[in-house]
This record gives C-alpha cells, sequence and structure tokens, in this order.
C-alpha cells in the first residue's frame, strides 16, 4: 500500500493579501502521486499565514508522513491529538491541517485513479451550481454594483452575493431603494445574498432584518449579521425571530462547532469552509450533521482554484448539495476593480474547474481533478 513520504508548504500572495493569505500542501506518496491542499488564513493587515505554515512544516507533517495513503481518518485523529497536546483545537492548529487533510484525500482519490467524489461517496450530480462572490456595494455610489449584477446575470449566473456597505441598516429609506434596484436589475429568479452589515446588537440586528423583510427584494440569506462564534445566543434568537435566513460558519472550526450551532438552531444554513474548518473530514461530518437535521450546507470559499475544486467535489458526493461559493469578482474596494479576480483563482491552475453558465462542471479527473500552473504558483510563493 502506498504510503506518505512528504509534505511541503507554500506561502501564496495575491494583491489582496500581499503578506500571504494561503498555504499551499502538496504531499507526495512512494508511489509518486502527489495530493493539493490549502489554508486561508484572512490576515490581510499581517502575516499570521506564516505560523499555519510552520506548524504543518514543525509539528503536522509528521502525523502524515508515513502513513499509509489511504488513511484519511487516522491522518485526521492523528493530526487533532497533536492539537489538543497544543492547547489549540479552536485555533490556527485547525487551519493548518485543513490543509493537509485535503491534500491526503486528493492523494488518496489518485492513487486509486479515482474522482474525490467517489472517496467521498459517489457522486449526485454532474454539475453544482455556484454563486458569483461578491460585489462590493458603495452605498454612496452604488451603479457600478448594478451594472456588476447586470453583467453576471446576463453571464448566466443565477445567484450573486453582496459585500461592503459598511452602514447597511444604518440609513433605511436609502438602504431599501438600494435593495430594490439591485432586484430590478437581477429579475426575478436570481438568488441574492448579503454578507454585509454587522449589527452591534441583537436589536439593532432585528430592525435591520425586518428593513430586509419589508424590502420587498426577496433576499436569499443574510450572511453572518452576529458572531456565530462569540455571540450564538443572540444569533439564534435573531434567527428565530426575522422570516430572513440566516447563514453563517465560515470562521467556526470543526464539527464540535457545528454540532453546536444546530443543536441551538442559531442560523438557517451552514457555510463550513474546507480550508479552515479542518478539511474534508470536518466538512463531510457537517454535511451529514446537517443533513439529519434538515438544515441545508453550502460550503464557502473565499480560497484558491483547489479549495473550490474541493468544494465543487464535496457538494456533488452531497445528497443535498445545491450550491458552492464562485469567488470571481474583484476583491477589494472600488479601488481594487481594476485589479480583477483574484490570480489565486484564474491563475493558479493550468487546468481548473470548468465554469460555464453559472455551474460548475464536476471534475472528472483522478483526486481533485485539476493541475496546478506551476509557473503561476512560482510567480505567487512568498515562502521566507
Amino acid at each position: 500500500m502506498a504510503r506518505i513520504t512528504e509534505v511541503t508548504a507554500h506561502v501564496l500572495k495575491s494583491y489582496e493579501y500581499p503578506n500571504g493569505g494561503w498555504v499551499l500542501v502538496r504531499l507526495r506518496t512512494d508511489e509518486g502521486v502527489e495530493g493539493l491542499g490549502e489554508c486561508f488564513v484572512p490576515d490581510s493587515d499581517g502575516s499570521g499565514v506564516f505560523a499555519a505554515k510552520e506548524l504543518i512544516d514543525r509539528r503536522l507533517a509528521q502525523e502524515a508522513v508515513g502513513q499509509e495513503a489511504l488513511a484519511t481518518a487516522v491522518v485526521w485523529e492523528r493530526m487533532y491529538d497533536a492539537c489538543e497536546r497544543l492547547y489549540d483545537r479552536r485555533g490556527m492548529m485547525i487551519h493548518a491541517m485543513s490543509a493537509i487533510d485535503m491534500a491526503v484525500h486528493d492523494a488518496a482519490a489518485r492513487t486509486l485513479n479515482v474522482p474525490l467524489y467517489d472517496l467521498l461517496g459517489g457522486r449526485f450530480r454532474e454539475r453544482v451550481k455556484v454563486y458569483v462572490s461578491s460585489i462590493w456595494v458603495d452605498s454612496a455610489s452604488p451603479e457600478p454594483a448594478y451594472a456588476s449584477t447586470e453583467e453576471y446575470v446576463g453571464q448566466g449566473y443565477g445567484a450573486i452575493k453582496y459585500w461592503g456597505w459598511p452602514d447597511f441598516g444604518h440609513r433605511p429609506s436609502r438602504d431599501t431603494a438600494i435593495l430594490r434596484e439591485i432586484r430590478a436589475r437581477a429579475g426575478e429568479d436570481v438568488d441574492l445574498m448579503l454578507d454585509l452589515g454587522r449589527p452591534a446588537s441583537l436589536a439593532e440586528a432585528l430592525r435591520t432584518a425586518r428593513m430586509i423583510e419589508d424590502s420587498g427584494a426577496e433576499v436569499y440569506w443574510w450572511e453572518e449579521p452576529l458572531s456565530s462564534a462569540d455571540d450564538a445566543a443572540n444569533m439564534a434568537e435573531l434567527t428565530a425571530r426575522t422570516e430572513v435566513r440566516i447563514a453563517a460558519g465560515e470562521s467556526d472550526m470543526t464539527a464540535f462547532a457545528f454540532r453546536d450551532l444546530i443543536e441551538r438552531r442559531a442560523v438557517d444554513l451552514l457555510q463550513p469552509d474546507l480550508s479552515w474548518v479542518g478539511g474534508l473530514t470536518e466538512a463531510r461530518r457537517i454535511a451529514e450533521m446537517a443533513r439529519l437535521a434538515n438544515i441545508p450546507v453550502v460550503p464557502h470559499n473565499w480560497g484558491t482554484a483547489v479549495n473550490f475544486a474541493a468544494s465543487i467535489h464535496l457538494v456533488a458526493a452531497m445528497p443535498r448539495g445545491f450550491l458552492c461559493e464562485y469567488p470571481i469578482t474583484p476583491r477589494g474596494t472600488m479601488e481594487d476593480w481594476h485589479k480583477g479576480p483574484s490570480p489565486m483563482m484564474t491563475e493558479l491552475a493550468a487546468r481548473p474547474v470548468v465554469v460555464a453558465d453559472g455551474f460548475a462542471s464536476v471534475p472528472d479527473g483522478p483526486g481533485l481533478g485539476i493541475e496546478l500552473d506551476e509557473e503561476a504558483v512560482a510567480r505567487y510563493i512568498i515562502d521566507p
């Protein structure tokens, strides 16, 4: 049986994270098979991502090297035990082990010469609907957001998420008018999601939720209006008292954290990110818990083409999988728009996941089914 012989980690940068935002993990077996994984550390003003790389290099890699390539659960539990010894079962260690877990799954599927979805139990669908993430809204000048909405709808996308708009909810008349105009530009059949507005209290969140309800914009979900990690009780109260679908989970780590959200009915929709929740191992556990509780799951993804591919395989293998985040807009404020989408999504893979007419075709090659562009990888590595 093939065994893991090497785990390497490299920090990647792009314009939105000039100090590095992702760790790319490349895992090899004694049969020459390579597996890819990533973790995302959203520290745009610092270099926290190097802590994740150090944890991989100096601690977690040794828990994978020497293990069988198909022993995904064994490697995960060994790494999680290491987290316990460092008193870090909800922090940077989980980010770091997410990348290795993803790479182990990729290597295992490639060893068997099957697509990753087969390793996850099979494929329920050949295409996965994706939503555009995310159009920046400047409340003082919303026309570019309206134009972007029309552009993406014209390209065939049936779901779009919006962010920015830092004072969302503070001027109800203005905000209602913007929501209605976005809906008018999108048309009736496009799902609209909001990842904006961070109320300071439950009372403020409830007022903003009522404004969204009364706008008639038919918003599909409102994402993380309160903190699911630090303010779960108020999040649950908000979820119970509004008709707006409340989504959260991107910043929560491990299936244990999601178990608590499910038991409290804190949210209406769960958003685990494979690159920091604990990898595919934990994402599968979360998806099954959510299925039993009848709560939908839509993976969060603000990562690279690697995490996107893994997320598409997961949704394809979920009985009730229906949607995945596709971070294909410029990642920043209006000043960043000229820079275009992140090269982590557009350049990193020589053979990426194919997206057309608002759907991603599930790769049917071995493992993740994508291949890296080595020149692009070299351009964006900033290892010390």
